[in-house]
């Protein structure tokens, strides 16, 4: 027979009841154990996320928000009854035995919040199917913060896929960058690296073999991902939150985390530029982080959705598109709407090994609230999978890329830093030696087992960091690029330098 001491739960054990003696001390009196309160959603929006939405699509997020909306307001506490003296015993009897009150104004009541939990006992069949509905309630409330309504948000306020259609009036390759053709040429210059002598039928194989194995997205980055993108050194880091950036809409976004993103070192642009445009260029609070990032790929697993990675990548490079912008509008305004492209964002899927290459670019916006939109257009795609010259084509295409991204990142932060007056002759000295360590946001280190490329196999850290010495101080001299250097490189087809 079940106990009805409400204190006692099921499945668990009952405590011994120990009394407490009798003390002169003044004992704070025993208070109940209160409940723990619910976990907020990591990736809720606020109310005027949804408000302001031009455009309500049917998400599992959208329904949620529907429910929080629509849900019964809780009924008013019935008042407290003050003495017995005025009740007629008789009557009670009378209109207890016609049925008693109407239930009806108690619809939808859902109880006082503070309920103690019920003392009613169950049998381990009904203990087992009710943790079962918990958690597949539980497992259908994570849900991504990148949905059709997260698109739909990007577009309201000037961002634009690849391919969105802006009317019959609109000419669908007005949106296209001026050097589109020439970045395409670029990906396409050979690499000593890729070569069949240096990456033979051998090493392809092990490719597919490593990238078949990768069960999830942790897997295709450290593993798979490392064999395409090679050992240039070039600053670059991974799963670094992007939180001490300024908003890019109107604050109701989650912040961009890409999974990996190439930048400059904070030691070769200017402090005092750095501290104007920080919001723009410094992407993480930890200042040790590359700045001005410029390159950015996002992966996926076998499991992993492709519409998903590219609204990543779309919200990745408009956040580097607009670093960009802010550095070229400090350099000078007579270019700064040229229509040319310098942020690349790509993203990898481990299910097709498809590498997918895009430009963001901003134009000027019509809208009068906001001063540019962003566009982001494809460059290419290869299948990494069907055969040794497709995997050298995707491989050599996203390897171009990222030289050409850091020559790009080189031009600007060197004009830069002649637009500030030379005061002191430690302006380039990094100060990020007095934060904390970047211990939390290593780079990605790729296994030697994982491809016989010869520039894999080297020793050295996928993407690494940059060489400094102890005081923060890059043991280098900076490029000195005049301007008539910059320009002629930003307008012409510059062979990137091979990571041999």
């Amino acid at each position: 027979m079940p106990s009805e001491n409400p204190s006692i739960f099921p499945n668990r054990k009952r405590k011994p009841c120990v009394e407490a003696e009798p003390t002169t001390d003044s004992l704070p009196a025993p208070t109940t154990k209160r409940r723990k309160p619910e976990k907020q959603h990591r990736h809720r929006p606020p109310s005027w996320f949804w408000d302001n939405l031009s455009r309500l699509w049917l998400t599992p997020r959208a329904l949620r928000e529907f429910d929080r909306r629509t849900v019964w307001p809780a009924a008013p506490a019935p008042p407290e009854l003050t003495g017995k003296e005025n009740i007629d015993l008789v009557q009670l009897k009378r209109f207890a035995r016609h049925g008693g009150p109407s239930l009806c104004n108690l619809r939808g009541y859902s109880g006082p919040e503070n309920a103690a939990p019920s003392s009613r006992t169950m049998n381990s069949s009904q203990s087992g199917s009710n943790k079962r509905a918990k958690t597949a309630s539980s497992k259908a409330r994570k849900t991504n913060a990148y949905d059709r309504t997260f698109e739909q948000h990007l577009i309201d306020h000037g961002i634009y896929p690849d391919g969105y259609d802006h009317g019959d009036d609109h000419d669908y390759f007005s949106v296209y960058p001026d050097n589109w053709e020439e970045i395409n040429e670029m990906l396409a210059q050979p690499r000593r690296s890729l070569s069949q002598s240096r990456f033979p039928l051998e090493a392809f194989q092990k490719f597919k073999k490593t990238n078949k194995e990768a069960l999830n997205e942790d897997n295709v980055m450290q593993k798979a991902v490392p064999i395409i993108v090679g050992t240039a050194d070039i600053p670059s880091r991974s799963n670094v939150l992007f939180g001490n950036l300024e908003k890019l809409t109107d604050g109701s976004l989650t912040m961009a985390k890409p999974d990996f993103y190439d930048g400059s070192r904070p030691a070769e642009l200017d402090q005092r530029i750095r501290e104007k445009l920080g919001p723009y260029i410094v992407p993480s609070t930890n200042t040790t982080a590359p700045c001005l990032p410029n390159f950015f790929l996002e992966g996926k697993g076998p499991d992993g959705s492709g519409i998903v990675c590219r609204q990543q990548i779309l919200y990745d490079g408009a956040l580097g598109a607009r670093g960009i912008h802010e550095l070229r509008s400090y350099i000078g305004q007579e270019t700064l709407y040229d229509k040319r492209a310098y942020t690349i964002a790509s993203c990898y899927h481990g299910a097709s090994a498809t590498v997918e290459l895009n430009t963001i670019h901003p134009t000027p916006s019509t809208n009068p609230n906001r001063n540019y939109e962003f566009r982001m257009t494809q460059l290419g795609a290869w299948a990494m999978n069907g055969n040794p010259d497709t995997f050298r084509q995707g491989a050599t295409a996203l390897r171009n890329a990222r030289d050409w991204a850091k020559q790009r990142r080189e031009e600007f932060i060197a004009a830069a830093n002649r637009k500030v007056p030379d005061t002191e002759d430690s302006s380039l000295v990094s100060s990020t030696q007095s934060f904390v360590s970047p211990s939390s946001n290593e780079p990605i280190h790729p296994g030697s087992e994982t491809s016989s490329d010869e520039l894999t196999l080297d020793s050295g850290k996928f993407a690494s960091s940059s060489r400094r010495t102890p005081g923060g101080v890059r043991t280098n001299p900076l490029p000195k690029v005049s301007i008539s250097r910059s320009k002629k490189a930003s307008q012409g087809n510059k062979r990137p330098v091979d990571d041999d």
